[in-house]
């Protein structure tokens, strides 16, 4: 699970109030966070100069977003395997890029003991 770092206004007031000679841990009673959150932030103000939060890089995307919509345009009977193969990814990775564009795809037709009315389902023999 991922978390957003904490905003650069807290963190600015956290340093300032450890500026002032407060200990790191009447900081973290009075700001309400972790007293090792203090600590990382106040020795990086010390080491580095500022208390930003660290640049979050994650993973990038391989896939063009225009690309895939006008695929998916193009070839709408596409299953997503077949889409998979097209973009180089697995099948679970088209259907979520599927959901992300906007898209669904397309489900299991339901067995025919369900179209079936219930009066027809059981027959008498005559």
């Amino acid at each position: 699970m991922s978390t957003s770092p904490y905003s650069k206004d807290l963190r600015e007031k956290v340093i300032n109030f450890l500026q002032l000679g407060k200990s790191q841990t009447e900081a973290s009673i009075v700001f309400g966070i972790n007293r090792m959150t203090v600590n990382k932030w106040h020795l990086r103000y010390k080491n580095e100069g500022h208390y930003l939060p660290k640049v979050r890089l994650g993973a990038k995307s391989n896939i063009e977003h225009e690309s895939f919509i006008e695929y998916v345009k193009n070839h709408p009977d596409s299953r997503s395997e077949d889409i998979a193969r097209e973009f180089g990814i697995s099948a679970s990775g088209a259907r979520y890029w599927l959901r992300r564009v906007g898209f669904s795809y397309k489900k299991k037709p339901s067995p025919m003991w369900k179209q079936i009315k219930k009066n027809e389902l059981h027959t008498k023999k005559s």
